[in-house]
């Protein structure tokens, strides 16, 4: 093509030309361009929409615009007069090409194309033999110059229309080009020097890629983009303009040279918040101080708190005998937990890296690791009722000596992780979104520094024992506060129960049950065992023999459940999706997303002590705020990518969108407060 004129003069032609408006029916034609519209050729029914398209062909050499028409132009546009109670969608735009007339670029067609809209008739209403629709149509088209044009379309459409295999499959052929969402293809962007790198998880063979951004002109479109294979991820590197500004959070469209899908669509629709460089230098202080934070503060979760309250207080007894004996078992707790928490990441890691979409939680979307913690949250509970001793897991108080302590210290150090797994605590989910940005050294020692902060309370308890000076001395009182903190223990099986069923389902609860039944009596024939004098190994070796079975059948046996147990909401609630999130701010809503699990404490506790106040309630009533709810129970890729979207690897996760496209989301902290709510509802 010719070098055109500057942008501003581009315009002055359509300035002096006059503006053709067109009467041609269906069918409207200037000598840049030819529009029409159509009708897709399918039987009307009550309350289901039906779509049409509105086809410009341009004459080669000119073009129309995309929805982005980049440094210049505009795209069509229509205005619709339909029947009564009729409402129409906007207007869906095809995949464009890129028009590159140095030192301009454009987003557009110059071949022929195809857009698509939905038009919806009132519900419970009959459908007319025949509907009359009106189309006022506005566009474009450039070449050296640029034209407007105008035209007045109309179309009757039968409701029973004959069968017309060429315009069915010109419908079929545009929505093969059309945008499409793929939860099971998750993508990350980040800033990377001069340039945003995608990187595509559990990608087909798609040949290279484009980016066309959806708003914005930050790409330097007359620089290549380069698509690498690396691992299992595929990345494309898009050149940016010099000090260009871009959203946080990046939509548009990757367009491959293969279709992404079996249906034959080349373009991927995302919508993906942009990562900072990777925090190797500046931020990873700061990501080390929250994930420190979140670790101390996993310690009051309510799980966690009768592992920390018993291990506190055994330290207070040995300490009296011997003060090394106490140090030694505080660093012995230190490496359990250590070993623990850097054991989960690096499983997650490998997991990751072998393509699978998970994220922090993930062990508890497996039934067999549910029952099995169950399982060892019950025997904790007889434990600490005094049906049976196991000295050497727990450290039990009636131990006297500490020539066990330091196994029982470390095991202690491994349970205490195993049953904060399901909670996440305020800084937590910052860090952990950071951890698996870095490479595996830097995910491994933010862990670490979870870890620490995580065994802080004990390590400082073993080393000064005088912290706990307003404690009575070492006593009988002991042996009841275990009973009172069985309690809580007691209670988090039953909500064990309860998840147990929703991952397994009603067929799963019958296993459940009678699981718990042989446990305990396995447990309480092993404490029998124990009590009796002198020691009757056949009972005690009958008794640990039920606890296998027990612990073992149920894990081998139980799987996920087909279909999901539902779960009752409210009825202003609705459940998450990519497309409900879309249809809602295109209806002008704010929308609030609730990414929970049955297995997450702190989003049950959220849910109980927050969102279901009734001043809470009443709030997203009367704003008009939609509250979708992401169930993330069940391992589901499309939830694990929309978390990761938001920056996020774990729930609780909260988020506020707006209309009218929800670019800049709002998030909420892991533990919410009414006031918390209510005042990032009134923004």
């Amino acid at each position: 093509m010719t070098r055109p004129t500057p942008a501003f003069l581009r315009w002055l032609p359509c300035l002096l030309l006059f503006q053709s408006s067109l009467w041609a029916g269906s069918v409207a034609q200037t000598p840049q361009v030819k529009v029409d519209l159509l009708a897709e050729p399918k039987s009307m029914e009550v309350g289901k929409p039906i779509t049409l398209g509105l086809r410009f062909r341009p004459t080669p050499g000119w073009h129309i615009y995309w929805s982005n028409p980049g440094d210049s132009g505009l795209p069509p546009s229509v205005t619709w007069k339909l029947p009564p109670g009729w409402t129409a969608g906007e207007l869906q735009f095809p995949f464009p090409e890129k028009i590159l007339v140095p030192p301009l670029f454009s987003y557009g067609y110059e071949q022929e194309t195809v857009l698509l809209v939905q038009l919806t008739p009132p519900q419970n209403q009959p459908v007319p033999p025949k509907i009359s629709i009106h189309a006022s149509v506005e566009w474009l088209v450039c070449k050296e110059t640029c034209l407007p044009g105008k035209a007045q379309l109309d179309l009757t459409i039968p409701t029973q229309p004959k069968p017309n295999i060429d315009l069915q499959g010109l419908f079929d052929e545009v929505r093969r080009e059309m945008p499409v969402r793929i939860p099971m293809i998750p993508v990350k962007v980040r800033l990377n020097g001069g340039f945003l790198e995608f990187s595509i998880s559990n990608s087909p063979q798609v040949g290279s890629l484009s980016f066309f951004p959806t708003d914005g002109d930050y790409v330097d479109e007359f620089q290549p983009a380069k698509t690498e294979k690396t691992g299992n991820q595929l990345v494309i590197k898009v050149p940016l303009k010099p000090k260009a500004k871009f959203p946080e959070t990046l939509s548009g469209l990757l367009v491959a040279e293969k279709p992404w899908d079996t249906s034959g669509h080349r373009a991927l629709a995302i919508s993906v918040a942009l990562n900072s460089p990777s925090p190797s230098t500046s931020s990873l202080p700061l990501t080390l101080l929250f994930a420190f934070l979140g670790g101390l503060i996993l310690n009051v979760m309510p799980c966690v708190f009768p592992i920390l309250s018993l291990k506190a207080l055994h330290l207070v007894q040995i300490s009296a005998e011997s003060r090394s004996a106490a140090r030694r078992e505080g660093i012995a707790f230190g490496a359990g937990v250590l070993v623990s928490l850097l054991s989960l990441a690096g499983l997650l890691i490998v997991l990751r890296a072998s393509g699978q979409a998970l994220g922090w939680g993930f062990q508890l979307q497996s039934p067999p690791v549910v029952w099995l913690l169950l399982s060892l949250l019950f025997a904790l509970s007889l434990n600490l009722l005094g049906i049976f001793e196991f000295p050497v897991l727990f450290s039990g108080l009636a131990a006297k000596g500490s020539g066990h302590g330091w196994p029982g210290a470390f095991g202690s150090g491994l349970l205490a992780v195993a049953v904060a797994s399901p909670c996440t605590a305020p800084f937590m989910g910052v860090a952990l979104a950071a951890a698996f940005a870095l490479p595996a050294f830097g995910t491994l020692l933010i862990f670490s520094s979870l870890a620490f902060g995580f065994a802080l309370p004990v390590l400082l308890f073993s080393f000064f024992p005088s912290l706990l000076s307003f404690l009575p001395k070492p006593g009988a009182w002991m042996n009841t506060f275990k009973k009172v903190l069985s309690l809580p223990m007691f209670a988090a099986v039953l909500w064990l129960v309860w998840v147990a069923f929703r991952l397994s389902g009603s067929h799963g609860t019958p296993l459940i049950l009678l699981g718990l039944i042989f446990l305990a009596a396995g447990l309480f024939q092993y404490g029998k065992a124990q009590r009796s004098y002198p020691p009757t190994p056949i009972l005690r070796w009958l008794g640990l023999g039920f606890v296998l079975l027990a612990c073992s059948i149920p894990a081998l046996i139980l799987k996920t459940a087909t279909e999901p147990e539902t779960t009752r909401h409210s009825s202003d609630r609705l459940a998450w999706s990519e497309e409900e999130v879309h249809r809602q701010l295109a209806a002008g809503r704010t929308v609030f997303i609730d990414f929970t699990a049955a297995w997450c404490l702190t989003c049950q506790v959220n849910e109980r002590v927050t969102l279901s106040r009734a001043e809470v309630q009443a709030a997203f009533r009367d704003k008009n705020i939609a509250f979708l709810v992401a169930d993330w129970t069940r391992r589901d890729p499309t939830i694990t990518a929309a978390l990761q979207k938001y920056g996020r690897e774990g729930v609780p996760t909260y988020v506020i969108l707006r209309p009218p496209d929800g670019s800049a989301p709002q998030l909420l902290p892991e533990i919410i407060t009414p006031s918390i709510v209510l005042e990032a509802l009134s923004h």
